[in-house]
């Protein structure tokens, strides 16, 4: 058993898998470990309710939203979710957790960069939302090769330029970790302006659409945080990094072309004579489910393997 403790210099008294911990650190993160999918399960239970009373409050006052009240509930209807699955990837690292401050620092830094670039690049330079909807054909490769591929870069870039050079990193799963705070922060904005762009027509339909969006902004961040964290600590090839991200674009891509857009009346899909509307959106969140456990796997999986040399993490 190694002499010290992992996350402090205390002599180690406890081994989990191949990490040695203190009395101290050892209870914590066997506290986490078993607490965690509680917490999970009440963050879900909390998704639920909100869906319910967006929808309660939208079928029996149906607002007439503008101004204001239009951009205070885009707000609102999309920093909730986010929050939620914030808390959600942040308590995968349950073994050495980031500071909160950074997690969140790189999600507004994510939510920013989504609002002054990513948007603008998309909805004015590229004007996606005039020649997608074309055809099944047009559509499914525009959102794989132009918002799948602008969109993954810069969460990779928000990740890969501001903490990717941190002492704090010193995890393979902190990649993960800040990866999906990226793609979190990234959904925040593509919802807000989605539903000030929408005005705020069928908030119980367009609720469900900013839930899902953020998971799968945070599940594609976190493929591409996950590639980050092995590349920073392990030798990987020249085409890893490349790779990663154009795995996390043919997914957002694929995920984007399935769940359509909300409109007045309810949800209308992007991709007529391929899938109905609900159908996509439901073909959506799976894709999204099915990547966030894929990640969880991972996660796990990261957890047991050594951690890094000391002199190795503080570069």
């Amino acid at each position: 058993m190694p002499d010290q403790c992992r996350v402090c210099d205390e002599p180690a008294t406890h081994v989990v898998g191949s990490e040695a911990y203190c009395d101290r650190h050892y209870e914590r993160a066997t506290r986490r470990a078993d607490a965690h999918w509680r917490v999970d399960l009440l963050s879900i239970a909390v998704l639920a309710i909100f869906l319910a009373v967006v929808s309660v409050l939208d079928a029996a006052l149906r607002p007439n939203l503008s101004g204001i009240a239009l951009s205070a509930t885009g707000i609102v209807l999309a920093v909730v979710p986010a929050a939620i699955w914030l808390a959600f990837f942040y308590r995968r690292d349950r073994r050495e957790p980031e500071p909160r401050s950074m997690v969140i620092g790189v999600a507004i830094l994510a939510a920013l960069v989504g609002a002054a670039v990513v948007i603008p690049l998309l909805s004015n330079a590229l004007a996606v939302q005039t020649w997608l909807p074309r055809s099944p054909a047009v559509n499914l490769l525009g959102s794989i090769l132009v918002v799948g591929a602008v969109e993954a870069f810069a969460v990779y870039a928000i990740v890969r330029f501001s903490v990717y050079g941190s002492a704090e990193f010193d995890e393979r799963v902190d990649g993960i970790v800040y990866g999906s705070a990226a793609g979190i922060g990234l959904a925040t904005a593509l919802n807000v302006e989605f539903i000030v762009a929408s005005g705020g027509a069928d908030l119980g339909a367009a609720a469900i659409r900013v839930v899902m969006t953020a998971l799968a902004q945070a599940s594609f961040g976190g493929v591409i945080g996950y590639c980050l964290g092995r590349q920073k600590f392990d030798e990987r090839p020249i085409w890893w990094m490349p790779l990663g991200v154009a795995v996390a674009a043919v997914l957002n891509g694929v995920f984007t072309f399935l769940r359509g857009t909300t409109a007045a009346g309810g949800i209308s899909g992007t991709s007529p004579g391929v899938v109905g509307p609900w159908l996509g959106l439901g073909l959506a969140a799976a894709l999204a489910i099915a990547v966030t456990v894929v990640l969880s796997t991972l996660i796990r999986r990261q957890l047991r393997l050594p951690g890094p040399p000391a002199a190795e993490a503080a570069t």
